[in-house]
């Protein structure tokens, strides 16, 4: 969770696009109604804490998860 930057309530994450396999952009609405500012950030992986070889692109089959967990069948906020 982000704290809004200009007034320091909590702010909730609206929605988040993937730039690339390890950057995130999260689009975040403050949650105080006299400030409502919005504003993204940047979620990227800096370094791995541990040592695992990376797995096979088909090692877990997709049918194991649930659609969501892939971005598909998201709730979208489009009205």
């Amino acid at each position: 969770m982000f704290t809004c930057p200009k007034c320091g309530a909590s702010a909730k994450t609206r929605t988040s696009v993937m730039l690339s396999n390890e950057v995130r952009r999260s689009y975040h609405q403050c949650n105080n109604l006299s400030c409502g500012s919005a504003f993204t950030t940047l979620d990227a992986v800096e370094h791995f804490l541990n040592n695992v070889l990376p797995m096979k692109a088909n090692a877990v089959p997709k049918g194991l998860f649930p659609n969501s967990n892939y971005g598909e069948d998201q709730l979208t906020l489009s009205l």
